[in-house]
């Protein structure tokens, strides 16, 4: 049987008054510690890939590949300083660099669109920390993984309707004993059904971060992949 619990990163829990009843302040306690399990779980999952030293990283830099079912390969290559949350996109021999703290243009608001998944897809373990207080979560013990049919912890995060590149979105991570993603499905809306599965492969450890550099799909018509992965940190 599988166990569930239930926490909104965005609410505010309201202590009971001293004139409620013992069972409504049982109740509250109860909410408290479930949405204080979620948030340590989240915690685990993100140090598990090397978050504590996200701090040290003064630049990082990849290729996002999505390889297509005609045989070609679509890419995007970017450069990230995320101290100053500076942000270069590479095409050609050209290089367009814009701040994501700044108001963008339309070109600069459709580089910054592309620059968010992809970098969603490579740090995926950090936005549960960065995103916290824009989503809400569910875990689930013991559920079977779509791509690979295994049995992993399932983390789902709901995002609000409002701002953000993927409002009312839902993502299913599914995590092993060591608290590392090894699958996750994107269902547009919260829909039932998954718009994306996906299995991590091929994990490599840069600058103490631990990246995947290959997604893996059950039906094989594509697969996305990072190459010319680089991370340059404080430490020397």
């Amino acid at each position: 049987m599988k166990k569930h619990l239930y926490f909104s990163c965005c609410a505010t829990i309201v202590f009971a008054f001293s004139s409620c009843s013992t069972k409504s302040k049982k109740h509250t306690e109860v909410k408290e510690v479930q949405k204080s399990m979620v948030e340590l779980f989240t915690d685990k999952v993100a140090e598990a890939h090397g978050f504590k030293h996200w701090s040290e990283v003064e630049e990082i830099s990849f290729s996002f590949n999505v390889s297509r079912a005609n045989g070609n390969t679509f890419s995007r290559f970017w450069v990230w300083q995320p101290k100053s949350n500076t942000v270069g996109s590479i095409q050609d021999k050209d290089t367009i660099w814009y701040k994501r703290n700044q108001a963008l243009d339309s070109l600069e608001n459709r580089l910054n669109s592309g620059f968010t998944n992809d970098k969603f897809w490579l740090l995926t373990p950090f936005n549960l920390i960065w995103d916290r207080g824009n989503y809400r979560a569910t875990l689930s013990e013991n559920s079977s993984s779509p791509v690979e049919n295994k049995s992993y912890t399932k983390l789902t995060i709901v995002y609000g309707q409002e701002g953000g590149y993927t409002p009312g979105d839902a993502y299913d991570f599914y995590i092993d004993q060591d608290y590392i993603v090894r699958e996750w499905t994107f269902r547009r809306g919260n829909q039932a059904e998954p718009n994306i599965s996906s299995a991590c492969k091929d994990y490599i450890e840069i600058g103490g971060l631990r990246l995947v550099q290959n997604y893996a799909r059950a039906n094989n018509e594509r697969a996305i992949f990072f190459s010319d992965l680089k991370v340059e940190t404080s430490q020397k």
